[in-house]
């Protein structure tokens, strides 16, 4: 895909479009990050071109950061906000 069809696809579609289009996946126990790929599967699209997407909400950015602290995919830094939620 082009630059400008990842950019007209980044306009139609917003982060609040990607959450509605995976709860029901969420709801059955499948993490953010699985739900994000499956998404940018089932659509055809560049997972890159869905993390442009969801770049613009950060509550699904925690969301995720949060998920991959817990799956060690990343450190922990000390001014992680998951430590603070967990207290």
């Amino acid at each position: 895909m082009g630059d400008k069809m990842n950019v007209e696809m980044i306009k139609t579609r917003t982060p609040e479009k990607i959450h509605h289009a995976i709860a029901h996946k969420l709801a059955n126990g499948v993490s953010y990050i699985d739900a994000l790929v499956d998404y940018a599967r089932e659509n055809d699209i560049e997972i890159e071109t869905v993390a442009e997407i969801v770049k613009k909400s950060s509550t699904i950015k925690e969301k995720i950061r949060s998920e991959a602290v817990s799956m060690k995919m990343v450190k922990r830094d000390n001014n992680d906000i998951t430590q603070l939620i967990g207290r």
